[in-house]
């Protein structure tokens, strides 16, 4: 299964102290699972995992220094890109229609756009995030949550 992860979901992989730490740490690990992730992805973990560091909870330079490595060329997690007219598009419309907030818009239309080219024929396209919202109306738009 190819698996878009969103942020609440990458974060928590390096923030030991966050409920659901385990749990991606294992996602991670499981070799049935392709995961991948936009490229805004990258801007926005690293300003949560800036403040958790600045708030004393993680070395700074080490936890960049393994995000950069999970979405390196040899990390688990590989970075994709839409067609960003496209991308903005599907967010505004999934914005509008359910009222979530704009990066988990971003997000779910990145995967919408992307996911369906990289699955297998019957394969399911998954989506793992740890926000409610954004999972409801991944499930609407035929991902499965994770």
């Amino acid at each position: 299964m190819i698996v878009y992860v969103d942020s609440s979901v990458l974060a928590r992989a390096y923030l030991r102290d966050e409920v659901g730490h385990e749990e991606v740490v294992t996602m991670f690990g499981d070799p049935e699972l392709g995961l991948i992730t936009g490229t805004w992805t990258r801007i926005e973990v690293t300003g949560a995992l800036v403040r958790a560091a600045r708030a004393g909870r993680r070395d700074e330079e080490g936890i960049l220094s393994l995000l950069d490595a999970d979405l390196g060329v040899q990390g688990p997690i590989t970075v994709i890109a839409a067609d960003q007219a496209e991308v903005e598009v599907q967010a505004l419309q999934l914005v509008r229609e359910h009222a979530i907030r704009a990066m988990d818009a971003w997000h779910l239309a990145t995967a919408k756009l992307v996911l369906p080219s990289l699955v297998e024929p019957g394969e399911e396209a998954g989506f793992a995030t740890r926000d409610q919202a954004q999972a409801a109306v991944a499930e609407v738009i035929g991902l499965r949550i994770l």
